[in-house]
Formats: structure tokens, C-alpha cells, sequence
């Protein structure tokens, strides 16, 4: 049955999410994968750990300053194995999902109360499986962070059920400890006790020996009769008969083993994201729950597995801290309420979010892709009626967790007394016992075992030793014979032995008490409630209002409690039968609306249009201004710009759309409107250099060009330090320096251009490592055409040399190259190398085909440039520009044969062009076709009358055909 429930829900996982493998990448998708270097590979492996989740590092002043590089690793796999197939990172998604889902179950199967199991673990995975909540979390490839988290979560927790049981399994095996302290006390009593045997004790002694060996004989050789034996003198430690697993050594080992996977898999959830170290806090307080009993053995254990996982867990977070730094910074519409000046704002605002939380956990059917501005309005006075509602939930959860709390400290008080009772009573009973003088056969009862008899307990009626209780019969051992010399009854005598104690019914007190449905509500309020401590703006502020996959660790909690009170109503289902059906008849159309729920929900993340449709009636200025960008991509101008001014109007003073407007009316020409709008934008993010190189580029275009190179400086001058995308305005600034330098270049200014230039290489990393499309090979590329046009040769060359060094295969690079090389007549053999390497990398390339013939032809080799030419006529055969090119190569190296099939070619292209008619002419009448000669000039004279050399070449034609008649 528990298997089945697995499998259930974790298939249901499956196909509720098979329907998001046709998503594409989606809002913050983009940045996290399609533009982040460590997902790419431009990066090393060692880069991901110093790097955040963005790829940004984490010195730099603008890092967002979250740090998961094992959930980047997991796209890095996804890239290197797919690339940017986006139906590969969902299905990894879903995959993690239903692993989750299957951790979950097994998880609720340790923590419910007995009654709970059957229905309370399957209502917990099937509601985890098919809460709408997770959609995000997992219909979202950034989400990937929180189901990973999760894993790693559920795990670490898993891992220290499995640590406390077996340490409570030890402190149960006793036996072992028992007969390790008497084995000593009785060697430290051998020298002194051993040669005080008399005669009549020393045959007793060989007797009881052989009496032994006969019963174990009887019994078979794997039974024995008592713990420990004696023999030559000394004492041999057989196998404990209590201890039926591992060994003593072993179990401790394994134990130790489960407190560090613990803590490794605590620190793996918060390498995927920084919540998951809440798993420390969980796994002490389930101690606590779990671990009641007051034997000091008990407790010094519980602590000593406390105060190793706390001190991991302090170190864990002081180096996540020490990592991160300062709080990163983050726009003030992110979270309104933490800029707000008034205390009691911030009070009233951040006392109401977790109950807007749990509410959402409880009817999870108005979701929205972002939370942020003004989707949560700041309740700004005590009357606002959100404070009822959060009053309400506080009280609630303070009662039902204080009446929980007493409940379970009541009943930890009266196991104490017990406890302390009973201890009370043994000491008491040892005293009596002592001073009480016995009858010989009549006097006490005593249980014993007969080891070859299984489950052999009787009363018998006994003359008791003092030391092992035992009479001077079989049943007396023989270490309390050597000892004690019980050929006598010696009451003031001490034994060494431990007694073969049977069966003993438990002790209602050590009950698994956290299978209580008391302390599991409790254990699973912690578990909803403490992964959600860092989003909660309690301890520091965060950059967002809701996030609904920061509730992805948070629902297990929720769905736990879910399940806890389904098994509680349908505990006695077969008294109230009729009761019972119709509740799991709710919980069944309350599961199908969850999937109905979560399916449809999985379609809003398919594009990125749907997604923003779907939050407009929560957020509409975010959700307007980010369908608007999504429909300037597919040419919807006109419903753009509708978008965006709907957008505006809610809120006037988004940075953003104003940027993505002027964007739109640059692109419709519509210069003086784009230009306002970039201005609004540098208005109110004066560190937006994407808004300074458009709006130079609108300035140019506009003619204002002293205006566009001043916008232009202003962007590559704009201060970086607390920009969300650091690549993002980097690449914003050397687009800015280009610009300029194109526009110094424009205007003659070559010095100005190269100074340009210099200041963007100084931008750009020492790697070819892109930054948005911008490289260093790039931009020295450039800067070597300034210095050929100020005739700097040798700079020029240097720039080109650097460019190819880091980009050794780039084709451009090699012809550039080539030809500065070229211009020395002395180094035309080197020329021709580059040129040559250029069309070993590049061998279907027509251009470097037409650059290499065209330097053979300046080196007076015809026949070698004609071949060229007519290959790179070959590999463009629609190209009648290439056609006539190869034509002339071959007419120059005397091949005019070949010459009149490419200049035929060329008219065939491109017949309505009267130069190819007249070339061809020329041909024909350099090879003595006559007439066909005049009738291309004709041709060449009706596309293009009144050309002189046209004219005077038909002429001669007609002569030539006047002369051969006459002949």
C-alpha cells in the first residue's frame, strides 16, 4: 500500500507537468540561462562558485547576492547536453518535482500518527503534487532552485530521523555496556579472589562448567547460556543475546555517518538556495519532539547530536554571510513597504504578508507571475481591515500551538515523575532487599530464562545470593561461584555477573511520542513555517513582495497538516461511515480542482505573452509593460504601444517602459517622441546606459550630432554600482563608446574615435568572454581600421595580432591581417600564408576566396588568381557580380574560352544589366564570334543607349563583319 501511494503521486506529479515540455523560456529565464556565462560555458567550473545565481560575481558591487551554484551547475549539464532546447530543462524540472513528491510521501509516513498513516500520507502527496502553488516553481526554469532545494531538503531531514532512531536504538542495547563494566570489576576482584576458593568450591566450579557445556550441547552451538564465561583465569566476551543488529562499533559508526549526511545534505539545499538552512533549526526541533526520555544517557546523547548539528549549522550560515557580504540593493518598487519612512506601516504590511501566504496556500487560484509595486496596496492605518485578519491568524496559531505545547509538556512532566519514581523505588527496593533476611526456598519468586527454551520465563521459588540472586543450583553463575565462593550464602558479597533477564512489556512512557498528533501538528507548523523565515522580511528585508516558488519548501508543511486532519476526521470511519464517504468525496473534488487548477495554470507560463495576460488584474503596470516588449518581438506595434501607455498610466514613473517606447517610436522613425522618451527614462534611472546609447542613436539620426556625442559620453561615464544586471550595463557602456567612435569616425575625428575604442577595451574582460554580444576581439578589430586610416601601420597590425589571440580561428581577422601585411612588398610571402590559413578555416567562404584572388592577381600570378575567382564564382552560382568577376580573371590570364562561358553566366543572372551584355560582346569579339558580338552590343545599347565605348565597339564589330563579307 505505501509503495502504491509513491507511485501514485509521483506519477500524478508527472502528468499534471507533462503539458509545460512545449514552454519555452520565460521573464527571468532569459537572464538566468540564455545570457548567463556560467550556464554557457564561456566560464570555468571554478567560476560557479564564485559567481551568483545570474552570473554576476560576488564582489561586484552590483551582484544580486544569491548563491546557488549547484542549481547552476544543473543548467550547465542541461546546455552541454541539449543546448537551448527548452523542453529538456522542463522535463528536468518535472523529473525533480516527482522525486520531491516521492520524498514527501516518505517523509509523511514517518511523521504521521498511527491512525494517520493510511489516509494522511496519501492526501500529503497528492495535494503536493497537485498544488497550484508549484507551478511556478516548476513550470519556471528559474524555479528549478526551490525543487532542487527541496530534495536536498527533505533528504538532510530524512537522514536524521534515520540518525535519532538509531541513536535511541543504542541507548536501548544495553547488555553489552552491562557485561563490559562487570568483566571489568571482576578483574580488578580476580588476583584476590580466585586463589580463595576452597576445595568444595573448586568442584562446584568444575561441575556447574560441565553441566554448561552439556546444556549448550543440548541447546545448539548457537545458544548460550550466559554473557560472558570463565576460563583459564580469564574472562571471554561471548555474543550479547539482546543485541540482534549491528555491533556496538558499527552501529555507532553508522550513526555518526547519518549526523554528516545530514549536515552535507543541509548544505547542498542551501547551495540551491539560501532558505533550505532552516533544515538545521527542523532537525533540532524534531529532537527535541522526538527524544523525550530523561535517563542521562539519553539526554547527554540527544545534546551531543544537538550541539554538532548547531555548531555546523552556525558555521554553514556565518560563511554564507561572510560570502554574500552587504545585503544587495533593490529598487524600491520591489518592495515598497521596506522603503516606507513610517514604522507602523512596515508593521501593519509585514504582520499581514504570511497570512496573504497561507492564504494563498489555502485557495491558490488568483496567482500572478510577480507581486511587486503596488499588486499588495501597504496598509497604512490600525483600521485597516487586513489587521483583523492577521490578528485573527495570529491568535489562532498561538492558541492551537500553546494548547499542543501544554498538552506535551504535561505529559513530558508526568514521564519525568515516573521516571524519577521508578529510579526511586529501585534504590529503595536495593536497600530493603539488603537488610532483609530470607528464607532459604521460600522467601522471593524470581524470572529467569532457560537460554535453550525460547521465550521460557517462569517463577521459581529460590534461596537468593546476594550477588546474582541466584541459588546454589544450576541457575547460579559461575563468576558469582569464583567471586563469591557460594558454597555459602554470603549476603555482604558484591556480584559481577549480569542476570539473563527476560522479556519485559514496554513501558507505555517510551512510546513514539512524535507519532502524536499533538507533536506532529507542531512538527509540521515548524516545517511550514521555518523555511519561510527568511522571505518573511522578519530578519532582513527582500527583494520581493510574494514569491510564490519561495512557498514551494514551505507547502510540505501545508500539505502535512492537510493530511494530519484528513486522517484524524476519518479515524473512526466505519462508526461514522456515511461521515467519512462524504468527507473523502471533498477531498477528492478538492484534488481534482487542484490539477484542473494547476494544468490550466501551466498554460500561462507556456510564452510569455500568456504569462503577462494572466496578471493584469493584479499587477497591471508590470504586466503591461512586459506584454508590451513581448509584442514589439512579434511586430505588434500598434497593441505595443497601447500597452505601454496603459502601463504609464497606472504608473508614470517606470524607467523601463519609457526606454521600451522610445525603442518602438526609434524603430517607426519617429525620432523627436523617442527622444522625449529617453529622456523620461534617464529621469528617473539616471544609471540607465542603454537609455543614453539610444537616445545618441536618435540624436544622430536626427542630425543633432554634437547632442548624440555628448548623450553618448554621458552613457559611457553612467555610474554602475547598484545596477540589477551588471553584463547587462557593461555591455551598455562599450556600446555607448562604439557609437561615439563611429560617430568621431563619421566626422573625421580619427583620434577621438581611437580613444573611444581604448576606453571600451578597458571595460571589456582580458577574456574573449562576451558581454551581451560585445567582445574584446571586436573592439580591437575596430581600432585596427582606425589606426590603417591614420595610417599607423604597425599599430594597426598590433591590434590585429591581439584580436587574433583571442579569437585564433576567426576568419575576418586572418584576411584583415593579410591584407596590412600585404601592403609591404617584402612580406607578400607572408600575406599569402594568412591568406592561405584564411581558406583552410573557411574553404566554402567566397569572400576569402575573392581576397585571395584578387592578392594574386596584384602579384601578377593570373592563372592562380583566375582559379580562385572562378571557385568563389562556383560557390555563389547565383552571384552574376562573382560570374563577370571569374570572367575577367580568365580573359586576363589568356583562358577566353572559359572566360565567354562565365561572362554568358553572368547575363543568364542578370540579363536587364547592360554592362554584362557588353562585356560578353567584348568577348565574343575578342574570340571572332562577329555577329554574335554586335547582337550583345545591341542589347547592351537598348538597356543603356548612348554608351560611347558601347557604340565604338559595335562599330568595329560591323566592320569586322563588313570586311569578312567582302572576303
Amino acid at each position: 500500500m505505501d509503495q502504491w501511494v509513491t507511485a501514485a503521486s509521483s506519477l500524478l506529479a508527472l502528468l499534471l507537468y507533462y503539458n509545460t515540455l512545449d514552454a519555452g523560456f520565460v521573464y527571468d529565464d532569459r537572464r538566468a540561462i540564455l545570457s548567463n556565462p556560467d550556464v554557457i560555458g564561456h566560464t570555468t567550473i571554478r567560476a560557479l562558485f564564485e559567481n551568483d545565481f545570474w552570473g554576476t560575481p560576488l564582489t561586484d558591487s552590483g551582484s544580486h547576492g544569491s548563491y546557488r551554484p549547484l542549481c547552476v551547475a544543473t543548467y550547465r549539464l542541461n546546455y552541454a547536453f541539449s543546448g537551448f532546447k527548452p523542453w529538456s530543462y522542463h522535463f528536468l524540472n518535472i523529473v525533480l518535482h516527482s522525486i520531491a513528491t516521492a520524498l514527501v510521501v516518505t517523509t509523511a509516513k514517518r511523521l504521521m500518527p498511527q491512525h494517520c498513516i493510511r489516509v494522511g500520507t496519501a492526501v500529503a502527496g497528492l495535494s503536493f503534487a497537485a498544488h497550484p502553488i508549484h507551478t511556478e516553481a516548476v513550470a519556471s526554469v528559474v524555479g528549478r532552485a526551490d525543487l532542487v532545494a527541496c530534495n536536498f531538503f527533505l533528504l538532510s531531514f530524512l537522514l536524521y530521523i534515520e540518525h535519532v532512531r538509531l541513536r535511541l536504538e543504542r541507548q536501548k542495547k544495553q547488555c553489552r555496556h552491562v557485561i563490559k563494566n562487570n568483566i571489568i570489576r571482576y578483574q580488578l576482584m580476580s588476583n584476590d579472589q580466585n586463589f580463595r576458593l576452597s576445595c568444595h568450591g573448586l568442584v562446584q566450579h568444575i561441575m556447574m562448567n560441565v553441566r554448561r557445556l552439556l546444556k549448550v550441547g543440548r541447546a545448539g552451538p548457537l545458544k548460550m547460556l550466559n554473557a560472558c564465561e570463565v576460563g583459564n583465569g580469564t574472562v571471554k566476551l561471548n555474543k550479547c543475546q539482546c543485541d540482534n543488529s549491528v555491533s556496538d562499533d558499527s552501529g555507532e559508526l553508522l550513526q555518526w555517518c547519518t549526523l554528516a549526511g545530514t549536515f552535507l545534505f543541509a548544505t547542498a539545499a542551501t547551495l540551491c538556495k539560501e532558505p533550505a538552512i532552516m533544515v538545521v533549526p527542523l532537525c533540532i526541533f524534531y529532537d527535541f519532539l522526538k527524544d523525550t526520555r530523561q535517563g542521562e544517557p539519553y539526554s547527554k546523547c540527544r545534546w551531543r547530536s544537538i550541539c554538532a548539528l548547531s555548531t555546523g549549522g552556525f558555521v554553514l550560515l556565518y560563511w554564507r554571510l561572510r560570502l554574500a557580504g552587504a545585503p544587495s540593493a533593490f529598487a524600491a518598487a520591489d518592495n515598497p513597504a521596506s522603503r516606507d519612512p513610517s514604522i507602523l506601516t512596515r508593521f501593519y504590511t509585514f504582520s499581514y504578508l504570511p497570512v496573504f501566504n497561507f492564504l494563498l496556500l489555502i485557495y491558490p487560484f488568483q496567482l500572478s507571475f510577480d507581486w511587486s509595486m503596488d499588486s499588495i496596496p501597504r496598509i497604512t492605518t490600525l483600521f485597516d481591515i487586513r489587521n483583523i485578519y492577521s490578528l485573527i491568524f495570529y491568535a489562532v496559531i498561538s492558541k492551537v500551538t500553546w494548547i499542543a505545547l501544554s498538552n506535551e509538556m504535561k505529559k513530558q512532566q508526568e514521564r519525568k515523575e515516573k521516571y524519577f519514581k521508578k529510579q526511586n523505588n529501585r534504590i529503595k527496593h536495593k536497600w530493603n532487599y539488603n537488610s532483609k533476611q530470607y528464607n532459604r526456598r521460600q522467601d522471593c519468586e524470581r524470572k529467569t530464562i532457560i537460554p535453550h527454551k525460547e521465550n521460557a520465563s517462569f517463577k521459581r521459588t529460590i534461596c537468593p545470593c546476594n550477588g546474582c540472586k541466584h541459588t546454589l543450583t544450576e541457575e547460579h553463575t559461575n563468576v558469582c561461584r569464583v567471586i563469591n565462593n557460594n558454597n555459602t550464602v554470603m549476603h555482604q558479597s558484591t556480584c559481577v555477573c549480569p542476570t539473563t533477564v527476560g522479556r519485559s512489556k514496554k513501558d507505555n512512557s517510551q512510546k513514539n511520542v512524535y507519532r502524536s498528533p499533538q507533536v506532529a501538528m507542531l512538527l509540521f507548523t515548524a516545517f511550514m513555517s521555518l523555511p519561510f523565515v527568511p522571505a518573511s522580511n522578519i530578519l532582513f528585508y527582500v527583494g520581493f513582495v510574494v514569491a510564490e516558488r519561495v512557498l514551494y519548501i514551505p507547502s510540505v508543511g501545508f500539505c502535512f497538516l492537510l493530511g494530519l486532519g484528513a486522517g484524524t476526521l476519518t479515524r473512526n470511519w466505519r462508526r461514522y461511515e456515511m461521515r467519512s464517504r462524504m468527507f473523502m468525496s471533498a477531498l477528492l473534488i478538492t484534488l481534482l480542482a487542484m490539477s484542473s487548477a494547476t494544468m490550466r495554470r501551466n498554460l500561462d507560463w507556456r510564452d510569455e505573452e500568456s504569462l503577462f495576460r494572466s496578471a493584469i488584474h493584479i499587477n497591471p503596470p508590470k504586466a503591461y509593460g512586459n506584454l508590451g516588449s513581448v509584442l514589439i518581438t512579434q511586430g505588434r506595434l500598434a497593441e505595443a504601444e497601447v500597452a505601454f501607455e496603459k502601463a504609464l498610466n497606472y504608473r508614470p514613473n517606470m524607467a523601463d517602459v519609457h526606454y521600451n517606447l522610445g525603442i518602438l517610436h526609434q524603430n517607426q522613425r519617429r525620432y523627436g517622441e523617442a527622444i522625449k522618451s529617453f529622456e523620461r527614462a534617464i529621469y528617473f534611472r539616471p544609471s540607465m546606459a542603454l537609455a543614453y546609447v539610444n537616445l545618441g542613436t536618435s540624436l544622430m539620426a536626427d542630425g543633432r550630432l554634437a547632442e548624440a556625442a555628448s548623450a553618448l559620453r554621458a552613457g559611457a561615464r553612467a555610474d554602475g554600482l547598484r545596477v540589477r544586471d551588471r553584463r547587462e550595463h557593461d555591455a551598455a557602456r562599450v556600446s555607448a563608446l562604439v557609437q561615439l567612435a563611429s560617430l568621431h569616425s563619421q566626422r573625421g575625428h580619427w583620434h577621438k574615435a581611437l580613444s573611444a575604442y581604448k576606453d571600451a577595451l578597458q571595460i571589456l574582460p582580458d577574456s574573449n568572454a562576451p558581454i551581451v554580444g560585445w567582445t574584446r576581439h571586436n573592439v580591437l578589430s575596430m581600432a585596427s581600421k582606425v589606426h590603417m586610416q591614420l595610417h599607423q601601420w604597425t599599430q594597426a597590425e598590433h591590434s590585429i595580432l591581439s584580436a587574433l589571440s583571442l579569437a585564433p580561428n576567426h576568419v575576418a581577422t586572418h584576411l584583415a591581417l593579410a591584407q596590412i601585411v600585404s601592403r609591404n612588398v617584402s612580406r607578400s610571402m607572408e600575406a599569402e600564408v594568412w591568406y592561405k590559413k584564411a581558406v583552410t578555416l573557411a574553404p566554402d567562404d567566397p569572400t576569402v576566396r575573392d581576397q585571395f584572388g584578387m592578392f594574386l592577381r596584384s602579384q601578377r600570378r593570373l592563372l592562380e588568381s583566375a582559379e580562385q575567382l572562378v571557385k568563389a564564382a562556383r560557390l555563389s552560382p547565383t552571384n552574376s557580380a562573382r560570374a563577370t568577376t571569374a570572367a575577367r580573371a580568365l580573359r586576363d590570364a589568356r583562358r577566353c574560352r572559359s572566360a565567354e562561358r562565365w561572362y554568358a553566366r553572368a547575363v543568364e543572372l542578370n540579363p536587364e544589366d547592360a554592362e554584362h551584355h557588353s562585356n560578353l560582346g567584348a568577348i565574343l569579339h575578342l574570340n571572332g564570334k562577329y555577329v554574335a558580338a554586335a547582337s550583345s552590343y545591341r542589347r547592351a545599347l537598348q538597356l543603356q543607349p548612348n554608351d560611347q565605348i558601347t557604340i565604338t565597339n559595335l562599330k568595329r564589330v560591323r566592320k569586322l563583319i563588313t570586311n569578312q563579307k567582302k572576303k
